[in-house]
């Protein structure tokens, strides 16, 4: 519901996109790993994982960077290198086969072309936000480390399997975010793919056994700051 409730506030999350589609994947892959995450993973479901992603990021790349969490998600559950190289596999396989069709189509260049524009990204950072951006986004981040040491005190995350999950997330959260200024394109639909993990942590600070009125008033914050963060971002308001 706090996805759903921050993705109504901009009107480049609520339009279908390569990037909305892109989310669907990586949100089939995400299950995919969540699902053999702490038991005897099948072979195929890590296969799987790597597939979809790689579906996904045909049609936005930056959710590619979710297959560095899988992967690490993989050693943390046990180093096995036939697993490694199934989650390799499993992303390289729909570029190949796409590129042996348009091999034999005769447009080989063509595909080639659309890799090359496909994977560029910034060599150097660049952080192009306004004042106002940077102070939503900070609070976006403190939420996400309050909810995360929420998350620590809860009786669940002492089961192994759910710890693993956590620091799964966690750890997409702080990859994805790291790579923002290397992305090339709107950096408000990336933003998309942060606010993605961030939402399971700051959900947890709104969904507490016992709601206080400083929760109402996190909440509120939060609304507000991402209204002016669209609002700045679409030269409505200058800070």
């Amino acid at each position: 519901m706090v996805f759903i409730t921050l993705s109504s506030l901009f009107g480049e999350w609520i339009l279908a996109s390569t990037q909305t589609v892109a989310q669907f994947f990586l949100l089939i892959s995400m299950m995919n790993l969540f699902s053999f995450t702490g038991k005897e993973e099948s072979r195929e479901g890590v296969f799987y994982t790597s597939l979809f992603l790689s579906i996904g990021s045909l049609f936005y790349f930056p959710v590619a960077l979710f297959l560095v969490v899988i992967l690490v998600g993989l050693l943390m559950r046990s180093f096995s290198f036939a697993d490694l190289m199934l989650a390799l596999i499993g992303f390289v396989v729909p570029y190949y086969f796409i590129g042996l069709g348009m091999y034999y189509a005769g447009g080989l260049d063509k595909y080639m072309y659309f890799l090359k524009a496909h994977f560029f990204l910034n060599s150097l950072p660049v952080i192009d936000i306004s004042i106002m951006q940077g102070v939503a986004l900070g609070y976006l981040l403190f939420l996400v480390i309050y909810g995360y040491f929420l998350l620590q005190s809860d009786r669940e995350f002492k089961v192994v399997k759910h710890r693993r999950l956590v620091l799964i997330v966690m750890g997409y959260f702080i990859l994805a975010a790291l790579a923002g200024p290397f992305i090339t394109g709107s950096k408000l639909l990336y933003l998309q793919l942060i606010v993605l993990p961030a939402t399971i942590f700051v959900s947890k600070v709104f969904n507490m056994p016992r709601i206080r009125i400083w929760n109402h008033i996190l909440f509120l914050i939060l609304f507000f700051s991402l209204a002016a963060f669209q609002l700045d971002y679409l030269n409505i308001l200058h800070w």
